[in-house]
């Protein structure tokens, strides 16, 4: 009876939620996300050929369009070509995700460490409204 109590205490069960918590954004979350990426010209959409890069990798897309990304702890670098303008570059910030805010609130000071390594703690805007600045 002794051995249930000291299992059953609340300082025990804290640390016990408190490791199966961490790393919650690893568990919940993928190293990718998709980003839906449209360019904009005055209140109408345009289209352009573009590219999407961070030190995880580079992709091509069109946009308007969706285009899936590996995350990364830096910011990602859009760079488009509209048709009949000149080419420019936008930068899309990497934002704390829920799950990191998750674990930070939760204690799980290691598993949000987790996270950042794995990728899984930033996040990308899901949806990217570019104003070409040849429309401006």
């Amino acid at each position: 009876m002794k051995k249930l109590k000291q299992i059953l205490n609340p300082r025990h069960l804290a640390l016990v939620f408190a490791v199966l918590l961490s790393g919650c954004a690893s568990i919940v979350s993928n190293d990718t996300q998709d980003l839906k990426v449209q360019l904009m010209c005055g209140n109408r959409s345009i289209w352009a050929s573009c590219t999407a890069e961070n030190s995880q990798g580079k992709w091509y897309f069109e946009a308007p369009g969706v285009v899936t990304v590996k995350n990364d702890l830096r910011k990602l670098s859009l760079s488009c070509k509209p048709q009949a303008m000149n080419g420019f570059t936008v930068y899309a910030p990497a934002l704390p995700s829920w799950g990191l805010a998750g674990n930070v609130l939760a204690g799980g000071v290691v598993g949000a460490a987790v996270d950042l390594f794995n990728n899984t703690a930033l996040k990308y805007p899901e949806n990217i409204d570019i104003t070409s600045p040849s429309c401006k």
